[in-house]
């Protein structure tokens, strides 16, 4: 695979796996209980009321009618608690059942829950019986293997409700009578949104980059490898991969018959396919709408699709072959298996349940039929396969999964989401059953090939996979005999929200963990989000995790370097984008005002309620920022402006009022000191352009912290700027109070030391890579150091 720009559609992909992790355990439930209004669904009927009494006993309020009285602020899903037993049917209906009681309790919260705002109001709490280990614990317990469904679905909820707490607790059904407890201990936190409770011990799943084993099988001439669902998208390219690399006999399904050569549409190329489409609407029946054209234009492009890769692969002599089978049909199934291993059939080496379908829409636009049929098609589609093929000698059973159900989904992708980790749930409990490899492949959206139908609003989530690349990947699991659960990640994109940033544990090893890392440090605790609009946290500086309260002083007191508030408050605005989620580039800082009040530290931390907003100003993007004492203060507040271009024209910028300054003169003792043991202090040369060479100041140095974020803003630069304007050069200080600062335009990241040179004259000060002298930033309109302001 070439390599890729780095902000193209299309990157690389990380293998990695998911390993248990232990957490502490929840030191008892949660203040939030009291009052807390809860809707019980689900479950066995002693467990659940087991549940109910324990959250009653904590002043809950709950009930277990959807259809009841009043708003509820958290829904407990004790979804499908029996075990899966032997008889498929009565397990389909039980899953069924649980899902549509799941659905339907949704439905009912919708209107109030996504318009709630407030962060810390709403819960959804599912229950999976998968071992308490999600699956993954090495002893027996995965007695009930359909919890993913909802693990699935609770990941996406925050593309439906974005203010929404999730969490799943997966427990070993042999536990049931600790629920209750854990239930109330559960409910009402933030953080993790997997968690498993197994012998006293508490667990997450944590992502860890591993390579592919090495080949362990072949394939050949004389194996067949079965494709439900291959007729078409990546499940064809691989078919036909596996044909032309290693002569075998593949046989590929779907629910459709083969289209007949008399169709006036069979054999034609693309642009054959466009003159039928536009004969097609130009034939138009009067009254007929659009959406009835188009649906059936869909359905006869997929037959058109199938038929032009078979007869493409006769030509090519592959050993390609096209089987219709419904693999929610069991005996469709079992009359499958029984053809494709007839007397001339050879050896069925593999199977590769690859089946699927989605309907990409929010909740109120889908029926609960159409929900069903995507989980049914993934789920039902597996176990009938498996059933039919669980005592023969394959070399493997692979699952074509995707990462929307690792990392939950997309908008209107709810149960597309569910279907996708109930499929690697599933594979983990068949794995214990067979003795054959079984693996789920979890794959992120294809260069423009699959199921996604809007490739362009799938990479505001994360970049496409290569297909070349893909289909080599997936090559290199069938023949290693990979088991388990192994997801392809590539860089996140723009649109990971708030919810979903806390719910996974962020590792180095995560692609595009640089650029996603420090907003996720920066992001605090969500109090209030409104997607596109509004974020409010509370923000703690403590001396612990910031060595730089020490080393900066006012009056003495220890005290934020103002640099550092401005990098928090730049990472605060990449959660704010527009609705379309443009390229976005921060162009420019603007209207600061920082109280030096707000810096200092009183008690044992500097803990803040920042409040950012976003809106468009002609073509710019506007984030402000504003920041204030958490609880009790003197009033005092720092803002900013932070500017992004989105391209265009850009039309003047409206006059905006004069920033008031009030001016606090001090002699005596510094009243601003740096120390230099963290944040470099530089001389300055003498003369009417002072010059200073900062040295880089390394981000390890100012974030005590396991994983260290980066730094958008030149931070060492900045702050000698700052001491420059704000000390005199006999050692006191005269500075105003608040400081104000014009603008910082940003030009780019620092990336080693830094020239500065200021201007007086201008009262501009500019900061180049002290290397290569390529612009990082220029500070204008400052303080100055008897508080007057030079624009």
């Amino acid at each position: 695979m070439t390599a890729a720009a780095q902000d193209g559609p299309v990157q690389p992909v990380t293998r990695m796996v998911w390993r248990l992790t232990e957490l502490p355990r929840p030191a008892g439930p949660h203040p939030r209980l009291a009052g807390m209004r809860v809707l019980l669904i689900g479950g066995e009927q002693d467990v659940a009321a087991g549940v109910e009494r324990v959250l009653k006993e904590h002043g809950a309020l709950v009930r277990r009618e959807p259809d009841g009285p009043g708003p509820v602020d958290a829904i407990v899903d004790l979804t499908v608690g029996r075990p899966y037993g032997p008889d498929p049917a009565a397990s389909a209906g039980a899953w069924r059942r649980a899902l549509t009681e799941t659905v339907t309790a949704l439905r009912g919260a919708y209107d109030d829950w996504a318009a709630e705002t407030a962060a810390d109001r709403l819960f959804y709490l599912a229950v999976s019986y998968l071992g308490g280990g999600m699956g993954r614990h090495p002893r027996d317990g995965l007695e009930q293997p359909l919890g993913g469904i909802w693990a699935g679905l609770a990941k996406t909820l925050h593309r439906e409700f974005p203010n929404v707490g999730a969490r799943v607790v997966d427990i070993d059904l042999a536990a049931s009578a600790e629920l209750p407890g854990i239930v109330a201990a559960e409910l009402g936190r933030t953080g993790e949104i997997e968690v498993g409770y197994r012998d006293g011990r508490r667990f997450t799943l944590t992502p860890e980059a591993r390579p592919v084993a090495a080949p362990a099988l072949t394939l050949g001439p004389e194996d067949t490898v079965l494709i439900s669902g291959g007729g078409r998208g990546i499940g064809w390219e691989l078919a036909r991969s596996l044909a032309a690399r290693h002569g075998a006999r593949v046989v590929v399904t779907g629910r459709e018959p083969f289209p007949s050569g008399d169709e006036p549409w069979f054999g034609a190329d693309e642009a054959g396919w466009k003159r039928y489409e536009k004969d097609v609407w130009a034939g138009r029946a009067k009254g007929e709408s659009p959406a009835l054209i188009r649906g059936r234009l869909a359905r006869t492009r997929r037959l058109w699709e199938l038929a032009r890769h078979m007869t493409g692969a006769r030509r090519e002599g592959l050993r390609v072959e096209y089987a219709r089978c419904d693999v929610t049909d069991r005996a469709q199934v079992r009359e499958l298996i029984r053809r494709v291993t007839g007397p001339a059939g050879g050896r069925l080496a593999g199977v590769v349940h690859n089946a699927g379908v989605d309907t990409a829409a929010r909740l109120p636009k889908k029926t609960d039929e159409e929900i069903l049929r995507t989980v049914e098609v993934k789920i039902e589609g597996f176990l009938n396969v498996f059933e039919e093929v669980r005592d023969r000698d394959l070399k493997f059973f692979c699952s074509v999964g995707s990462l929307t159900g690792r990392l939950g989904g997309m908008v209107g992708q709810l149960e597309y989401a569910a279907a996708n980790d109930g499929l690697a749930r599933l594979g983990q409990w068949a794995a214990r059953r067979a003795a054959f490899p079984v693996m789920t492949l979890a794959w992120p959206t294809w260069d423009r090939i699959g199921l996604i139908a809007n490739f362009a609003a799938a990479l505001r989530y994360m970049a496409a996979i290569d297909v070349a690349d893909g289909l080599e990947r997936w090559r290199a699991e069938l023949l290693g005999a990979s088991e388990g659960e192994v997801t392809f990640v590539g860089p996140l994109g723009r649109a990971i929200d708030p919810g979903q940033a806390v719910g996974y544990p962020v590792v180095p090893a995560l692609p595009g963990f640089a650029a996603a890392y420090p907003k996720i440090f920066h992001l605090g605790e969500v109090t209030a989000y409104q997607p596109h609009a509004h974020l409010a946290a509370r923000v703690v500086f403590d001396p612990e995790r910031t060595p730089a309260l020490g080393d900066f002083r006012i009056d003495g007191a220890p005290a934020l370097p103002p640099s550092l508030l401005l990098e928090n408050a730049l990472r605060a605005a990449e959660w704010l984008v527009p609705e379309d989620f443009p390229e976005l580039r921060a162009d420019r800082l603007e209207e600061i005002v920082v109280p030096l009040s707000l810096l200092r530290l009183d008690g044992p931390a500097i803990r803040l309620v920042r409040e950012a907003r976003g809106f468009h100003e002609g073509h710019d993007w506007i984030v402000e920022v504003r920041y204030r004492r958490q609880g009790a203060g003197d009033g005092a507040e720092a803002s900013l402006r932070i500017v992004h271009q989105t391209g265009g024209p850009r039309p003047p910028a409206p006059p905006r009022p004069a920033v008031r300054q009030t001016t606090t003169l001090r002699s005596g003792p510094p009243f601003l000191h740096w120390r230099g043991a963290v944040v470099p202090v530089s001389g300055w040369t003498p003369g009417d352009r002072p010059v200073a060479e900062v040295p880089r100041c390394p981000p390890a140095d100012l974030w005590a912290t396991p994983l260290v974020p980066g730094t958008a803003l030149p931070v060492g630069a900045l702050e000698n700027v700052v001491r420059r304007r704000t000390t005199q050069g006999d050692g006191l200080s005269a500075t105003a109070d608040p400081l104000v600062i014009g603008r910082i335009a940003v030009h780019s990241a620092e990336c080693g030391p830094t020239r500065v040179e200021g201007d007086p004259s201008l009262g501009v000060w500019r900061i180049t890579d002290a290397r290569s002298g390529d612009p990082v930033a220029t500070v204008s309109g400052f303080s100055g150091p008897l508080g007057n302001t030079t624009e």
